[in-house]
């Protein structure tokens, strides 16, 4: 699998023209005036938290493939997974499958053994949205509906997952798409992968680890709102109504949920917060520093797996 930068670099500028143009939309003077307040000493504790949501979705990476019975030191498999956080940027973060080249490449580890395991984090990040939202979801209704619905893809998905005929039949479908057959190929015959991923202690310690993620990550996000001094949004609150968003932007297939994401965030914000000279750029803000943070670590991390992706493929 190779990297093609100029789609990344592509993505980067498309995201930085759509960031321009909501701040234009959303009144600069205004816009100025409120991103001065924000309270510095916030922002220590709001990237610790973003952090240590990072090293849970690591720690539940290790422990899905340790549980392929493949002992990958430690040192390399975070090198691993941070550098493909640079590629969170992709659609439906199908970039993560970068992951299963790296691990072919310097552990000899077949691509259609790990390959599954990038289905199965998006499943468990879709199953712990849905429950860390359960917190609040009767302090902000519309989350109710959006989580309604990816509770029965969530079901759908384990069904699928508990049923080898369903699951081949599902794939042999999926692979007479020609743009998703270069996906599907190296996971057709994955089942029992999946099937033994998602079930017993594994399965557990990933969703618990997930749920961990996103609640860290959601209370960050409350940190940030803190910290332009808006408290007229509680904790309750700040989670479902994060969590739709994401979840929005990764269901609409946009490369990082570009503009889905945001605008539906600053759209749920502006009903408890009632100025949208603030909710718009806080939105960004928002984004920057859970996701486009991420995607600046894992550009660095890339220089180290340099021998993965410039080498020729055969």
């Amino acid at each position: 699998m190779r990297i093609d930068f100029r789609i990344i670099l592509a993505v980067i500028v498309g995201t930085v023209i759509f960031y321009s143009i909501m701040i234009i939309i959303a009144d600069v003077p205004k816009i100025q005036e409120h991103l001065k307040d924000f309270k510095i000493e916030y922002l220590p504790l709001i990237l610790g938290l973003v952090f240590s949501a990072w090293m849970l979705v690591f720690l539940r990476w290790h422990v899905l493939v340790s549980n392929l019975g493949y002992d990958v030191p430690l040192k390399s498999n975070l090198t691993i997974f941070f550098s493909s956080m640079a590629l969170g940027m992709t659609p439906g973060r199908v970039g993560d499958l970068f992951k299963a080249q790296m691990l072919k490449s310097r552990h000899n580890i077949p691509r259609t053994k790990t390959a599954p395991l990038v289905i199965i984090e998006r499943y468990n990040d879709l199953v712990a949205a849905v429950l860390v939202s359960s917190i609040g979801i009767l302090y902000f209704q519309p989350a109710a509906y959006i989580m309604g619905v990816i509770s029965i893809f969530v079901l759908i998905g384990f069904i699928i997952a508990s049923s080898k005929k369903l699951f081949t039949k599902l794939f042999s479908e999926l692979s007479k798409i020609r743009f998703a057959s270069k996906f599907v190929e190296p996971m057709s015959d994955s089942f029992d992968v999946l099937h033994s991923s998602t079930r017993g202690r594994v399965g557990i310690l990933s969703i618990i680890l997930s749920c961990g993620h996103w609640f860290l990550v959601s209370l960050a996000v409350y940190l940030i709102l803190l910290a332009y001094d808006i408290d007229s949004v509680s904790i309750f609150e700040i989670i479902p109504i994060y969590l739709s968003s994401v979840v929005l932007g990764a269901v609409s297939m946009i490369p990082g949920g570009i503009g889905v994401a945001e605008g539906s965030l600053a759209g749920f914000l502006n009903l408890l917060v009632d100025d949208i000279s603030i909710t718009f750029p806080l939105s960004i803000i928002i984004r920057i520093l859970t996701l486009w943070t991420s995607v600046i670590v894992g550009f660095i991390f890339l220089k180290t797996v340099r021998d993965v992706f410039f080498k020729k493929q055969n």
